[in-house]
């Protein structure tokens, strides 16, 4: 899914802008005479359990804002990393304003970083002929990219490719869904979603939702999408299509479901399945209003990226890396997970191993990732960073108990 127009969208609703993070330093070993007493302690504290250095690697990574969930997940388990593996991370900005992207990038380059961790596919041509230039490593965590990306132009040697999202199989994400919500007592589910213009896997993943419960004699609706982007419009056209359809019980909300859908649909009786996370959920789900959510795993694209990165650093690359089950064409992509929400012990694991604050005994390890990465680990391939970076919930559960 291409996630740029429907965030640049979502940004226009916002009544605030948010300032963004700060930008990440590298820790600095204690050396000989000239340090005594709590600094001694503070840096033997920093340095504990890890492997950073002077020489730790600088990874800049740009997002639209660093103080929402999905900011705030990256940057913890970036905190952890640094704190585990020999990387050091800088954090830029860009407001939702697409023409800041380049800016963005050319201030990571000038602060030292090595290299660059886009969230989306801004400005992905100029952005990435700035890093070509610099000769600093580019990759894309929250979106996959083709060739159609570059339109024409090589995509160049410094490169690494994107990360696709829903774990890589959209009628699989579908399945999952259907099977959080089969047994709830759902009798007749709809579907909203953002025009296929803007969110072309909602198609796919409703199909396969569909086609589940339907098996189960759940009488699920045609998908409807929404006649434009805002939250008036989008609610409006909730209303609507509840209002017309009196025996719907459910409804699959595709288009910003807890912030856009759930306003629309609150005290109507109807039930919300949502594609989205925030703190609400835990009290949505208590309540019934909400039978199930989910996510794209951020520190999967994060661990994924990370470990790309280092190892073209180091000058390594994996040999299986051409065959890539995500890549598009010459372009090579990883993949990250999207855990699904139906439960509340799954709540918990979520909670746990998704969106830990510390980013320790998350969904990825320091100690996996460096197994990820060649320098490590010589037998590391393409299919084994996939494999860690697209676990399921209960696949992480398992790995950590």
């Amino acid at each position: 899914m291409k996630k740029k127009v429907i965030s640049m969208i979502l940004a226009a609703a916002m009544t605030a802008v948010m300032a963004a993070g700060c930008g990440g330093s590298a820790n600095n070993t204690a050396e000989g005479e000239a340090q005594t007493g709590d600094a001694v302690a503070e840096s033997e504290e920093e340095t504990e359990g890890g492997e950073q250095t002077d020489d730790a690697y600088k990874i800049g990574i740009v997002m639209y804002q660093w103080t929402d969930a999905q900011g705030t997940n990256i940057q913890n388990f970036c905190n952890y990393l640094e704190k585990n593996l020999n990387v050091t991370f800088e954090y830029e900005s860009t407001f939702y304003d697409d023409d800041a992207q380049v800016s963005c990038v050319e201030n990571l380059i000038s602060s030292g970083c090595d290299a660059i961790i886009s969230g989306y596919d801004t400005n992905l041509v100029a952005a990435m002929s700035t890093c070509q230039d610099a000769e600093v490593y580019y990759t894309v965590a929250l979106d996959h990219i083709t060739e159609e990306d570059f339109a024409g132009v090589a995509p160049g040697e410094y490169f690494l490719g994107g990360t696709k999202q829903f774990g890589g199989d959209l009628a699989a994400l579908g399945k999952e869904y259907a099977d959080a919500v089969a047994d709830s007592g759902i009798k007749n589910a709809g579907g909203i979603s953002f025009p296929a213009w803007a969110f072309s896997d909602a198609p796919e993943i409703y199909a396969s939702f569909q086609s589940e419960l339907t098996a189960k004699g759940i009488t699920v609706q045609d998908l409807t999408f929404t006649s434009g982007m805002t939250a008036d419009e989008v609610q409006q056209n909730v209303k609507d299509l509840v209002n017309q359809n009196p025996d719907m019980d459910t409804l699959f909300g595709m288009a910003s479901g807890l912030d856009y859908v759930y306003p629309a649909i609150q005290g109507s009786g109807v039930k919300l399945i949502a594609m989205g996370y925030d703190t609400s959920v835990a009290s949505l789900m208590e309540s019934g209003a909400l039978l199930a959510a989910g996510n794209n795993n951020h520190t999967q694209a994060i661990a994924s990226c990370v470990a790309r990165i280092v190892n073209a650093l180091e000058g390594n690359s994996y040999p299986d890396a051409a065959e890539g089950a995500y890549n598009e064409g010459s372009i090579v992509n990883g993949v990250a997970g999207y855990p699904v929400i139906g439960t509340q012990e799954e709540l918990e694991d979520y909670v746990t191993y998704i969106v830990p604050e510390d980013g320790a005994n998350g969904c990825v390890t320091a100690e996996e990732l460096e197994n990820c990465i060649i320098s490590s680990n010589p037998d590391a391939t393409m299919a084994d960073l996939n494999a860690l970076t697209n676990r399921s919930l209960s696949e992480i559960v398992e790995a950590r108990q």
